[in-house]
């Protein structure tokens, strides 16, 4: 432990030295880290190889974890790597293929972070405070290191701070705390709010922060008028922001925002405008009924010549018969009902077949219809 003066008040810090050390082909079924650090306000890594091990339980940890500072007034603690390989590691259910940071400042020189495994942050995972080898790797230092090939399994957050990329998780319960506690946090919500637009509205499951079958599921149902936009709005909970060792805002507070643009037809033929509270919504004439003009204030009766009815179908009878699918003026075949048979799927136009024309009356002796001569 060593002590220093600051703002005249006598400070302590606790240091720790880790040198020459090798850890190799471990498998480990504990619930604990490999070389875990708590409390400790310097930490030094010189020469250490990390390699080929692999943590199995549903740990709160990786291979290595650092915890925060054990002086709280110290602006920030720090881990210095140097000289030291972590290769081939894998926290399978967990954070940190290889280290586990929290509120850890990390200072990596001429060292090798390569082909570590995790679910959240294959080679190193880190809260809250963006470590320095980070921001110097994005200005173009590498310090000598080598950092490649690491695979995170999920990704949560990308550079700006919006969430990116949750595979499906067949079995969630098998996943480490602090992996469940980073994905329970995740909700998304749809909003339709506009200014001054009173018509607008969204109905359904707007809101769910259950995560589930790779993705989060919700239903809404968008109203307005027809012939009109709007734009319905999905958005996330508000990450924190992520400060330098400096504390230095690095990435800041933000949440994903992602707007739809959304087009309204007019209604169809088959569908009726209503109004509902202050929206105009298009609805399809139910099974009974009919509509075959866009004009049409409510859905008609299905007629006693129908057999079927709904939105713009009229499914005829045998023995009836009407010129086009648009119309409702439906003839009884007098002349001859036997060959008026639109229920049957082998007519044409509501006729038997080589029968033509207005209630089927006619023969198609030059097969215009049914191409093959009646004559």
């Amino acid at each position: 432990m060593t002590a220093q003066l600051q703002n005249n008040q006598l400070l302590y810090q606790r240091e720790a030295k880790l040198l020459k050390s090798s850890y190799i082909n471990n498998k480990i079924n504990l619930e604990a880290s490999l070389i875990l650090l708590n409390n400790l306000d310097q930490v030094t890594l010189d020469y250490i190889t990390l390699k080929l091990n692999k943590l199995n339980q549903n740990t709160f940890s990786s291979f290595i974890q650092v915890n925060q500072c054990y002086n709280i007034t110290l602006a920030k603690c720090t881990l210095d790597i140097n000289f030291s390989a972590f290769v081939v590691n894998q926290a399978v259910l967990s954070t940190g293929g290889a280290i586990n940071l929290s509120k850890v400042n990390l200072i990596l020189k001429n060292s090798q972070i390569e082909s570590n495994k995790a679910q959240i942050g294959g080679g190193i995972y880190y809260q809250q405070i963006v470590p320095d080898f980070v921001l110097l790797i994005q200005k173009g230092i590498k310090q000598n290191n080598t950092i490649q090939n690491n695979y995170a399994s999920i990704y949560v957050l990308d550079e700006e701070g919006t969430p990116v990329f949750i595979p499906s998780i067949q079995n969630q319960s098998s996943l480490s705390d602090d992996v469940l506690l980073i994905i329970r946090q995740i909700n998304i919500e749809i909003t339709c709010d506009q200014l001054n637009v009173q018509q607008i509205q969204c109905v359904g499951n707007l809101k769910s922060s259950d995560y589930q079958n790779g993705g989060f599921y919700l239903t809404v149902q968008p109203m307005y008028k027809p012939l009109s936009t709007m734009i319905m709005k999905i958005r996330s909970n508000v990450f924190p922001q992520l400060v330098d060792s400096n504390n230095n805002i690095q990435i800041n507070q933000g949440q994903l925002d992602l707007q739809v643009l959304l087009n309204f037809d007019q209604c169809k033929i088959g569908q009726i405008q209503k109004q509902f509270s202050n929206s105009i919504i298009c609805e399809s004439c139910p099974e009974g009924k009919y509509s075959l003009d866009i004009l049409d204030g409510e859905c008609k009766k299905c007629p006693d010549s129908a057999d079927y009815c709904s939105g713009s179908k009229i499914q005829l009878k045998n023995g009836y018969w009407r010129s086009n699918e648009f119309t409702d003026d439906i003839i009884y075949c007098n002349y001859n009902p036997d060959v008026c048979q639109p229920q049957s799927n082998k007519s044409k136009f509501n006729c038997a077949r080589g029968y033509i024309g207005m209630i089927c009356r006619s023969c198609d002796i030059y097969g215009q219809i049914w191409e093959d001569s009646q004559i």
